[in-house]
């Protein structure tokens, strides 16, 4: 691989060039907020019964936005429903994994729990609504989507998101949270 001298986008760093094609070598955003050790991923299965489960996500009172993709599946008919600016108590804490694995990882600053507690209100603004899959319809995938560009949220620093699935058998629930947390030039 060779490089160029300098990058036009800024930051003088030399752009990678392929030796045999000359097309240039590049690496998206959020892929490189994996390498710099600033993306995170919670997932988590639950059995529910003609139920609701709920997440709970908190981000943090800083100048650090979290950017964040969620893909909740259910194994049969559910309803998907993200809120903003719950009052809940933080529930059964999950971990958060740093997807950079080399090194001592940095820790999140956005917290995630299932089953949030006391309050009195999962938020007022609705940012999702959607049911999916039949009645009496087992071993179906649901998923609201997962794809970045459509499904990508940057969240209010200091405000609490839920996430709650609503299901209409007995089914299992998975929930996959990915996020990047970044601060924005000044």
């Amino acid at each position: 691989m060779s490089s160029s001298s300098s990058s036009p986008l800024g930051g003088g760093g030399p752009l990678a060039q392929d030796d045999g094609t000359g097309a240039l070598m590049v690496v998206n955003f959020d892929h490189h907020e994996i390498h710099d050790g600033c993306s995170f991923t919670v997932s988590d299965t639950v059995p529910c019964n003609s139920a609701t489960v709920k997440w709970q996500i908190r981000t943090p009172d800083s100048l650090v936005y979290t950017h964040l993709l969620f893909e909740a599946n259910a194994t049969g008919e559910a309803t998907f429903l993200v809120t903003e600016g719950s009052d809940r108590t933080d529930g059964t804490a999950l971990t958060e994994v740093n997807r950079r694995r080399v090194g001592t990882p940095a820790a999140a600053g956005t917290i995630v729990t299932r089953t949030p507690t006391a309050g009195s209100t999962d938020g007022a603004v609705t940012l999702l609504n959607v049911r999916n899959g039949a009645t009496g319809q087992g071993s179906k995938t649901i998923s609201p989507g997962a794809t970045r560009g459509t499904n990508e949220w940057i969240l209010k620093p200091d405000t609490k998101y839920v996430v709650s699935v609503t299901t209409y058998a007995s089914v299992y629930v998975s929930m996959l949270i990915d996020w990047y947390e970044h601060t924005d030039l000044a």
